[in-house]
């Protein structure tokens, strides 16, 4: 009986280096790569393509909409978060056990209200981090959102013919430059709290694998949903990745759409037809994440993977319906 306090602390020690110094190395890495970026890297790119993207919409209401509907779905997730980890997450009495399992806590534990305060101070600096991934995540998703409405009315610019075929040329170019920022910069902190949030997802499965013995339907439920929770921010950049590539591979088809209306584009040469052809055929222009193409087909498959192997998982578990 003696040597098991001393042993906790041991295991709680040398649990700490990937429960929580590895996460919070990832988590300060992410902060740090978004406010370097955000506010000395940027060089106004993202004010560029505002304006580019207000000038250019045929219906600037729904794009405002649609950027506060981002952000809406954000405060969702916020919230949800914040209501799992208030409500069902956290114990005071846990809290203050995991904190005495650490040998060097022992003479800040003799504290009045000592559980009170590490519940208190653990959801505020919860709060902090999950206001962070949400900060950080919706803005790389907006971005996609603006690149893809860029991109849409350059195409439709372009076969109403409303746009010279080398002014057209020249918004492609400014495009790449965007696109270009937004795969070598800002998609730099997305990647360290991608990693992050995978890891909580994959943990938490894990965890709730061990633990599936006659599992209370209570515990399940509440499992489940922080798995889900963690899940959903851990794929929001691929879909929004995987979005802008299919509407880039679709600008490869300009040439081909504006060569068979000719009577849209009949006082545009043969010579400039056959330009942006060319052009817009060699177009090879992709969203990138961890420095690779995210491609749709992928991340079909992953997701199909991840149904199988979460419908595998829920056959092999064992539900208590009773009380705990």
């Amino acid at each position: 009986m003696n040597r098991e306090p001393g042993h906790l602390g041991l295991l709680a020690s040398g649990e700490a280096i990937f429960i929580y110094l590895v996460p919070a190395l990832l988590h300060l890495n992410g902060f740090i790569l978004a406010v370097f970026i955000y506010r000395f890297a940027d060089n106004e790119q993202l004010q560029n393509l505002i304006e580019r993207v207000f000038i250019l919409s045929s219906n600037p209401r729904r794009l405002v909409l649609t950027l506060w509907l981002y952000f809406g779905l954000g405060l969702v997730w916020l919230g949800v978060s914040i209501a799992y980890v208030t409500l069902i997450g956290i114990d005071g009495v846990t809290v203050f056990e995991r904190f005495l399992s650490f040998g060097w806590t022992g003479g800040l534990a003799r504290w009045t209200h000592t559980g009170e305060l590490l519940r208190a101070l653990l959801s505020v600096t919860l709060f902090l981090h999950d206001l962070l991934q949400m900060v950080v995540i919706v803005s790389y998703s907006l971005m996609c959102y603006m690149l893809r409405c860029y991109l849409k009315a350059l195409k439709e610019k372009l076969l109403l013919h409303t746009i010279e075929p080398l002014n057209w040329m020249r918004e492609i170019c400014e495009f790449r430059k965007l696109l270009h920022h937004l795969n070598t910069k800002i998609s730099l902190p997305v990647a360290s709290l991608t990693v992050l949030n995978l890891s909580y997802t994959v943990s938490s499965v894990a965890h709730l694998f061990h633990n599936m013995t006659a599992c209370p339907i209570n515990i399940f439920t509440a499992s489940l949903a922080n798995i889900l929770l963690w899940l959903v921010i851990a794929l929001v950049p691929f879909f929004q990745a995987a979005s802008l590539t299919v509407t880039c591979r679709q600008t490869q088809s300009c040439g081909h759409l504006i060569s068979i209306r000719p009577f849209v584009h009949r006082n545009t040469s043969s010579e400039d037809l056959n330009t942006v052809l060319l052009y817009a055929s060699s177009l090879k222009m992709s969203a990138k994440l961890f420095r690779m193409p995210v491609s749709a087909h992928y991340l079909c498959f992953l997701v199909l993977v991840c149904f199988i192997g979460v419908l595998t998982f829920g056959m092999c578990l064992n539900i208590s319906l009773g009380r705990l």
